[in-house]
């Protein structure tokens, strides 16, 4: 990341948080694979857009909670995306607004499990692929992360 990058993410964005009941599991047999897929295409196409965030799987894989942040228009471009896309279904935006800085600058996606661990922390090197340092949260991830588990916590066996 370049050290303007780096102040980019200091600075004000636009975050966008969301809940929607997942299909995954009713479009293939496989929940993993599609989870995949949608980590590969997102963290790929939000690099791109300078887009940010963290998606969370709940309730047996029944549910997505995700934060999106970055320039207002490019986060609400993707989301009308997002609402369009047929892996899901009920999208109902939890909140939208400015904030003073982004949550989530260092992931173009991150993914949060259902136990609240983030994936395991990757480099990529020359020597292949290791381990990088523990992801150690903040408490402004927390409060949010918090609230994307408390957003999805019982809502899976209503629909």
């Amino acid at each position: 990341m370049s050290a303007t990058a780096a102040v980019q993410k200091a600075e004000p964005c636009y975050r966008l948080i969301y809940r929607s009941r997942s299909l995954l599991s009713e479009q293939s047999g496989n929940v993993d694979v599609g989870l995949s897929e949608i980590l590969r295409v997102a963290r790929s196409n939000n690099r791109k857009h300078d887009i940010t965030g963290a998606l969370m799987m709940y309730e047996h894989k029944d549910w997505f909670a995700q934060v999106l942040e970055g320039d207002e228009t490019e986060i609400n471009t993707l989301f009308e995306r997002i609402r369009k896309d047929p892996r899901h279904k009920n999208v109902e935006v939890i909140e939208a607004g400015n904030a003073p800085a982004r949550l989530f600058g260092k992931w173009a996606m991150a993914l949060i499990a259902e136990h609240g661990e983030p994936d395991a922390p990757l480099v990529a090197t020359d020597g292949g692929i290791s381990e990088a340092a523990p992801w150690r949260v903040t408490q402004g991830q927390e409060n949010v992360l918090t609230q994307l588990r408390d957003m999805t916590r019982g809502y899976g066996r209503s629909y």
